[in-house]
């Protein structure tokens, strides 16, 4: 009854608690579910600027996986573009910058800058990535264009002030891990008080029999009150003391239990009689405790040696010198071997048996002869503190409680002797190792056979020993076959570039979208100038050489009707693109275009003068027949200083000075630096065909660099191109006043075509070169090249 009014108590705590738990774990999922989204806002007092800048910061919140929300009183825009050119193209001017949102998600961070109030409109700027506009409010979502640090850039029209209401609104993170988790646990703790409402109490069997084995050897009945297993001992411990007396006498048996409580008492072995009546032998002990199956000696030590004390104390006494000085040894041991040829039982000394501080008093107070060995030495000066291989006492001590028993006999008496203990003699150890002379124990048995007949106790210690030492040494295998091993450091090897610096990111300025939109621009510009034949209308795209060559050109068509155009530019087919990952100003890039009405394909140089101007087309060459564009990084190329050489024949600075005295001398000590080349032959049969129908004039040829803005960008096999712009003039002196005449196209900018002193021409000469590595063939290559008169005059 006890034990059914506990369970259902139990059972009721538990239906309790799962419906606690299992509640708790659906209110998660329900009343105390939190919101789905969470939403992060501006501050409400935000100084008014011409600029907001969205920083990396907000855009790289949940990896931009979030909706933003813009609101403005009026119309807006916004542009994507790199941080950098963000920051570049604000400059001085006044800005807000937006950054992430705070820990809790509510507030978005916003800091003010001061500066110049208006700035440009910065819409249709070519650093912007994209573009959107918008009235009253813009629902905007984040994708990175590319790698690197992205920035959002609103404004109206650089003069109002940009807007500031700026939310953001994520998947809200704190969700309900344990709700499962609890409805689970809830749900299991009321199936388990349903089941214990369920089963029945156990009824009782009566009395288990006793349990067979070590652990139930010294168990209680199951009825206490019958003293059973008591009364058993009680019989068994009288019967053997009748037999050890030889007598059935009670009053013999008066050393034995007479009550169950004096046997409850004792866990001591009971003798009971030995097979000879010379022998007394210790009978196997009732089991009492867990260690019950071992030998009797290795539950008590002490009893044994107490036991065979008491044998050797008789022996003497009842037969006084049984086993005389004399009697031969090899006797004594054939005597033993044909009591024990089946099991050998290793032969342990009286003086073994007993403790250190008996061995010690019988020491100190003298020998006996029966003391000594067959040497005339006392036994126990040598053996008394003898350490077995474990660092335990030797096996012979005794007081180390284990002794190697292979099958449980009767303990033997030993004969006595001045040559010691019977049987003894020297062996050799059964695993081949001798101990010497002095390596045996007290009664002359040889260490090396105790040690070779270990108990189980030891034997099963010292394979856990052996186990962890192989353990121990596996482990270290292991780890030295993991690790290196240490070398020291190479001063002559370099250390690599990521173990000493790490380097900094670098991406192209530009965009495969951003260059074509570049492209159609600048094409579309330069179209709109050749119909017009107005420069004005390519200043928007156009300057440089580009500019300079285009406007001379529409000023001679409009004298001249035979005047060719020039060839237009195209951006119908982009072959190639050449993007710097220079991060300030000015910035270059190259296009190789080929439209339907260009011949060749044409080396297009955009440079960008400043962060708020946009990209130019400064020089457009043919690419020269039988020559190929070198090939170049796609994730940007690097700029090089002008008289840089690193990695280079030559440097772009002295590439320059050697083409300009290569192009105007026939002879030039330069002639074995550059390849042969179309372009430059062209220019040297030009020059020697003017000076060779020249009767009436000198003619001087000068091809001078124009070097204030030279672009030199990096290819992949590590030379560069260089990209310059040569005046090509000639000078005419006329002899003795003689007349010259100068072509049509030339008299539109010197006002006649005849001339009695002199005149002077003016072409421009853009030049696309390639310098090889140092590695490379060494030579120089013209790879584009053109030449348009862009001016004259007559000598005064």
């Amino acid at each position: 009854m006890l034990g059914m009014f506990l369970r259902l108590k139990i059972a009721i705590v538990l239906a309790i608690l799962g419906l606690l738990v299992l509640g708790t774990g659906i209110g998660q999922r329900t009343i105390w579910l939190p919101p789905a989204t969470v939403t992060a806002a501006t501050p409400a007092q935000v100084a008014a600027a011409p600029l907001t800048v969205i920083g990396p910061e907000l855009l790289k919140t949940r990896d931009g996986q979030f909706t933003m929300t813009i609101k403005s009183a009026g119309p807006m825009q916004l542009a994507v573009g790199r941080v950098d050119d963000i920051m570049g193209w604000i400059g001085d001017a006044s800005y807000t910058k937006i950054g992430a949102a705070n820990s809790d998600f509510t507030e978005l961070a916003a800091t003010s800058t001061k500066g110049v109030a208006t700035v440009p409109n910065p819409a249709g700027s070519d650093m912007w990535v994209s573009e959107e506009k918008a009235t009253g409010e813009l629902s905007y979502t984040w994708q990175s264009p590319g790698h690197g640090d992205w920035a959002l850039l609103l404004s109206v029209d650089g003069k109002a002030a940009a807007p500031t209401d700026i939310s953001i609104t994520v998947d809200n993170e704190a969700g309900t891990p344990w709700a499962v988790p609890l409805m689970i646990i809830g749900s299991a703790l009321l199936a388990l008080a349903a089941l214990m409402f369920l089963i029945s109490p156990n009824k009782a069997k009566g009395a288990a029999a006793p349990s067979v084995g070590r652990r139930a050897a010294g168990r209680v009945p199951s009825d206490p009150a019958t003293g059973a297993l008591e009364v058993d001992k009680l019989v068994a411990a009288r019967a053997s003391a009748k037999a050890s007396s030889g007598s059935a006498d009670p009053v013999a048996s008066a050393a034995a239990p007479s009550t169950i409580a004096e046997a409850r008492k004792t866990d001591a072995p009971v003798p009971t009689p030995a097979k000879d009546a010379g022998e007394p032998k210790s009978a196997a002990a009732a089991p009492s405790d867990a260690t019950s199956a071992l030998p009797a000696v290795l539950l008590n030590p002490g009893s044994a040696a107490d036991s065979d004390a008491a044998a050797a104390a008789k022996d003497d006494g009842a037969k006084d010198n049984a086993v005389k000085d004399n009697t031969p040894k090899d006797s004594a041991d054939k005597d033993n071997g044909a009591k024990d040829d089946d099991v050998k039982v290793p032969a342990v000394s009286e003086d073994s048996a007993v403790s250190d501080g008996t061995e010690s008093d019988a020491n100190s107070n003298g020998t006996t002869d029966t003391e000594k060995d067959s040497d005339g030495k006392d036994s126990d000066d040598q053996d008394s503190d003898d350490q077995d291989s474990d660092g335990n006492g030797s096996a012979g001590s005794g007081l180390d409680g284990v002794t190697s028993f292979k099958k449980q006999e009767p303990r033997k008496p030993r004969s006595r002797n001045k040559g010691g203990a019977a049987g003894a003699k020297d062996t050799t150890a059964q695993d081949g190792t001798s101990e010497g002379p002095t390596s045996k124990d007290k009664g002359g048995q040889d260490k090396n056979e105790l040690r070779a007949s270990e108990s189980p106790v030891a034997m099963v210690t010292k394979r856990m020993k052996a186990s962890l030492r192989w353990g121990a040494a596996l482990a270290a295998v292991l780890v030295a076959g993991s690790l290196s091993p240490a070398v020291a450091a190479d001063p002559s090897t370099p250390a690599p570039a990521s173990a000493t610096a790490e380097a900094t990111p670098v991406f192209p300025g530009l965009l495969d979208s951003q260059v074509q939109r570049i492209a159609t621009a600048v094409a579309t510009a330069v179209a709109a100038g050749d119909d017009a034949k107005n420069a004005k209308e390519l200043e928007s795209r156009v300057g440089g050489m580009a500019l300079q060559t285009r406007e001379a050109n529409y000023k001679i068509r409009a004298k001249v009707a035979k005047q060719a155009a020039m060839e237009p530019v195209n951006a119908s087919k982009l072959l190639a693109n050449v993007v710097t990952t220079t991060t300030t100003w000015p910035r270059s890039a190259m296009l190789v275009t080929q439209g339907e009405n260009n011949s060749l394909p044409q080396l297009l140089t955009l440079v960008q003068a400043s962060p708020r101007e946009n990209y130019k087309l400064v020089n457009a060459t043919p690419l020269l027949p039988g020559q190929t564009f070198p090939k170049a990084d796609k994730e940007g190329t690097k700029e090089i200083a002008l008289d840089s050489s690193d990695g280079l024949a030559m440097s772009p600075a002295d590439a320059i000075a050697a083409l300009s005295d290569r192009l105007t001398k026939s002879d030039s000590k330069f002639k074995g630096t550059f390849n042969d080349s179309v372009y430059i032959q062209s220019v040297l049969d030009t020059q020697a065909n003017i000076t060779k129908e020249a009767k009436d004039a000198t003619y001087v040829f000068s091809h001078k660099a124009s070097t204030e803005a030279p672009v030199n960008l990096r290819t992949a096999d590590g030379g560069v191109m260089v990209v310059v712009g040569y005046n090509f003039g000639i000078t005419g002196t006329s002899k003795e006043n003689a007349t010259l005449t100068v072509g049509d196209d030339a008299a539109v900018f010197t006002g006649g075509k005849e001339t009695t002193k002199g005149f002077s021409l003016n072409y421009a000469e853009p030049v696309v070169m390639y310098i090889p590595p140092k590695d490379g063939d060494g030579k120089v290559t013209i790879l584009s090249a053109t030449r348009n008169l862009v001016g004259g005059s007559f000598t005064k």
